[in-house]
Formats: structure tokens, sequence, C-alpha cells
């Protein structure tokens, strides 16, 4: 099973539903359509995405809007983040502090890679790339701590595991009554300072989260017609039925059950697309992949988006692949080293490694060797050998033929330059 599975499809409606392991992307492109979420009705148009969150019960109505539906399995981005799995994203309009230009730039990245995995043209080890970016990106732009984020103080690794850590033990114990004390034993922490830790991190406080988080379970367990109320209350570890209607009417203003009727209503009607002409002519209106030099350019621009909001990324493994957008066509014009420089100096003032992965097939071409090096002697005399051998470079070879020319090249380099962390691997992605 793809860890990101996208599916171009023309929806008119969707009953109520949830995705138990997946954070969905719905980008519309062509028409318009409305999603009912707890609490919300959220109307997305031509050029927009919006993200639907794990367990969250929703339904769409539309005229026939043409979307891309992509299916992030998020527990297999752990490494990424070990709770990544009870991390919430955040849509644009939920988005308050972020710039409009940059946010429009992170856009534009997200839609881009959303359509190289529809055309899943890329070797698996590019595409591991791609969809490691982009889960990457998700998580340090649109996560729910970045609603709360100030310029001063941006939540280091470590407060945003123990934050998360505290939604994974909330959902996990939600057929409990869960109280503050409970939180607090479980986590070592005073009151005051847990109080002033969840609104300072998640944006509210722990009460109105608990009873969000309720809320959403509630909605679960409605859609499932085996389930008497009753059953549905003690699953939120609610034994009194008063606070549990009161509950639900306090967000909907209506009961479960009239909540229920009128979820019914809406069926499915939706067809998968195989024929490529839509998604052509959005790439065509929105100038997708107009330059080829787009994903180092959008790999600086990310690294700047780190920079400028204080993201600890020390020590991160900054994954590089020049030739990611070449293609099978040698083009001698592509400048795979055009933002080279930018790159480095972005990745020293975060404290973040470079790590340069060479598809070894491109490399055999003379001129390519010739670049290379002239790239690797330019960032030697610009930042001196000794910085450039925190670098991480890998040659990664189809077969194993291949390994006495690749040898060949990093002798070359060495012997011209200085030693330098060159490793040649079947797979770049098992190096150190």
């Amino acid at each position: 099973m793809k860890r990101i599975d996208v599916r171009m499809m023309e929806v008119y409606s969707s009953k109520a539903h949830y995705h138990q392991d997946d954070l969905e992307i719905i980008l519309v492109l062509k028409g318009s359509l409305t999603i009912h979420k707890v609490q919300r009705h959220l109307t997305i148009h031509e050029g927009q995405f919006t993200f639907i969150n794990r367990f969250i019960v929703h339904s769409i109505e539309s005229d026939g809007a043409t979307i891309l539906s992509a299916k992030v399995r998020l527990s297999e981005f752990k490494d990424i983040f070990e709770k990544i799995e009870y991390v919430e994203f955040l849509n644009n309009d939920e988005i308050h502090e972020i710039e409009r230009p940059l946010k429009e730039r992170l856009n534009a990245i997200v839609v881009d890679l959303l359509i190289k995995f529809y055309y899943d043209q890329e070797e698996e080890k590019e595409r591991w790339l791609n969809e490691n970016n982009l889960v990457h990106l998700l998580f340090l732009s649109y996560q729910l701590i970045s609603h709360t984020k100030n310029q001063e103080e941006y939540p280091t690794y470590e407060l945003q595991l123990r934050y998360y850590s505290i939604v994974e033990y909330i959902m996990k114990h939600m057929d409990k009554k869960i109280e503050v004390e409970d939180i607090l034993q479980e986590f070592y922490m005073n009151r005051a300072y847990f109080s002033q830790f969840m609104k300072k991190i998640g944006g509210e406080g722990f009460k109105t989260f608990l009873s969000y988080r309720k809320l959403i379970h509630i909605l679960d367990q409605l859609i499932d017609d085996q389930l008497s109320m009753a059953e549905i209350a003690a699953s939120v570890g609610i034994l009194n039925m008063k606070s549990f209607y009161g509950l639900f009417k306090k967000y909907f203003d209506v009961s479960p059950m009239k909540w229920k009727e009128k979820t019914a209503l809406i069926q499915d009607h939706y067809q998968k697309i195989y024929e490529e002409q839509p998604l052509q002519d959005f790439i065509k209106k929105y100038h997708i992949d107009k330059h080829r030099d787009n994903t180092i350019y959008k790999l600086y621009k990310y690294l700047a988006i780190a920079k400028a909001n204080k993201i600890n990324m020390k020590g991160i493994d900054i994954v590089l692949n020049p030739y990611l957008d070449m293609g099978e066509e040698m083009d001698e014009d592509y400048q795979v080293y055009k933002f080279l420089d930018r790159l480095t100096q972005l990745t020293k003032s975060i404290d973040a490694h470079l790590k340069l992965i060479f598809p070894f097939h491109y490399l055999k071409e003379e001129s390519q060797k010739e670049l290379l090096f002239q790239a690797l002697r330019l960032q030697a005399l610009q930042n001196g050998v000794n910085e450039l051998k925190k670098w991480k470079i890998c040659f990664y070879i189809d077969r194993l033929y291949d390994y006495p020319d690749a040898l060949a090249l990093k002798a070359y380099i060495e012997k011209t330059i200085g030693t330098l962390n060159i490793q040649i691997a079947l797979d770049p992605f098992k190096t150190k």
C-alpha cells in the first residue's frame, strides 16, 4: 500500500464518514464543493485545497466538482515526528498569523507535490523523498501549534512531543472520565503550568479541548447504526444521559438523533476519473511545474520559511536530489546548482546538514561530472574544505557494474579538492 495515494474524482455528494488512519487532502481542479465538518461548513473553490484530519466526520456536497483526493497514511511517517498520528493540520483559513505571500508559496508547493504523486512516474526512491518532503512541510507549517506561535518563540521539539503525547493519552482513554489530575499525574506537571501549556501550544484550555475530542468521537459513533445512545455516551466516559444530550446540543443546537437523520439524507454520488484531460487543463491554467529547477528552488524557500519561523532543525539532514525534476532526458541547460550557494548558507544558519543525493546515471555525462566538480570546488573556496566535509554526498547506483566508475569519480574529487564524506550506495536512504 502506498504511503500517499492520490486519485482524481468527480464528486456530487459523499455521505458522512471519517478516516481512521489517513489525513485526507482535497484539491479542487474544477468547480467547487462544500464540506460539512464538526462545527463548520467549508466551501473550497478551484485551485484551493483543504485538510480533513483523522476521525473527523464529514460529508461533501457539490455540483460535480473535479478533485484530487490524497490519502496520507500518517503512521508511515513517524521518522519525521513520532506522534504525527495525533497531529491536527490547520486549513488556510485557520492559520491567522501567517503572511499571505508565505501562505501562497507554501500552498503552491503542496499542490505541485500532490500532482507529482498522482502521476507517480518517479523511481521508488525519488517518490519516497518527495513524500517525506511533503509531510515534513505539512508538519512544520500547517500543524495545530502553528496557530498560536508568535514571532519570539516557536515550540521546541520536546514541547511539541509533550503536547501530542497528551493528545494521544486523551484519545486512548476516551471511554473513561478524564480529569485534570489524571493528566498532571501522568505527565508530571503542576496545575498552573499545565493550564498555560495547553493554551500556549494548543490555543485552548483543557476542558474545551476535551469536550471537542469527545464530540468528535460521538460523531464517529453516531454514523454506526449498531450503537445505542447510551453506548455512545459510555464510549466517551459520560454515564449521565442528560449531560450527554446537553454537550451535543451545546455544539449543534439539535439532538443527536436529529443530527443523524439530517446526515443520512446525503448519499454517495461520486466516481473515479481515469481520463487525464481535467488535470492537464489545471496544470496548464495554473502553470504547474513551469520551471525545471523548481524542486531546488522550493527547498530553498522551505528552509527560508524554517529560518524565519525559528524552527529548530539542528542536526536534521536536508536531503536534496539536484536532478529530481530532470526526467529521463538530459537537459544540458538545466541549472541543477542554481541555488546551491543560498542552500549552503541557509543550512549553516539553522544548524542543519546538507545531504546531496546524485543518481549516478546522470553523472556518467562528462558535462555533469564537470558541473558537479566545479560546484564542489566553488563551495570549498567560498566556505573552506572543512565546511564542505560536513556535507553528506551520495552517488546512488542502479547496478553494481557502475561501482568502479563511481569510485573513480569519488577519488578524482577527493584528490583535487580534499577528502569529503562521499558514499556510494544502491540505497541512498540507508547511508549515514
